[in-house]
């Protein structure tokens, strides 16, 4: 068996995509200016989509494929809304 099992490489991977989360947050506000309603729902989204990964990842990987499916529900699906209710924030924003 190698130095890492499936753990260790699923926090790997989520700090390295929560640092691409912050980075693109980051350059998100840089290029749109965002107000804290935008601030409120980017962060929230991005923390569900984090949250929805590492539910499903530990859960497949503790062998309950059915709790994976309905973190995926319960965590992915409002964090989509959140992105999308974020985009429509910006656009709303940029028309004006």
């Amino acid at each position: 068996m190698g130095i890492f099992n499936g753990i260790e490489i699923l926090f790997f991977i989520l700090g390295a995509l929560t640092t691409l989360a912050v980075l693109g947050i980051i350059k998100l506000n840089e290029k749109y200016k965002l107000d804290w309603k935008t601030w409120t729902t980017t962060g929230l989204g991005a923390f569900l989509c984090l949250f929805c990964i590492a539910w499903s990842v530990s859960s497949v990987l503790e062998g309950e494929p059915q709790a994976a499916s309905v973190g995926m529900v319960v965590f992915g699906l409002p964090s989509l809304i959140s992105f999308a209710l974020t985009r429509k924030l910006i656009i709303n924003k940029k028309v004006k």
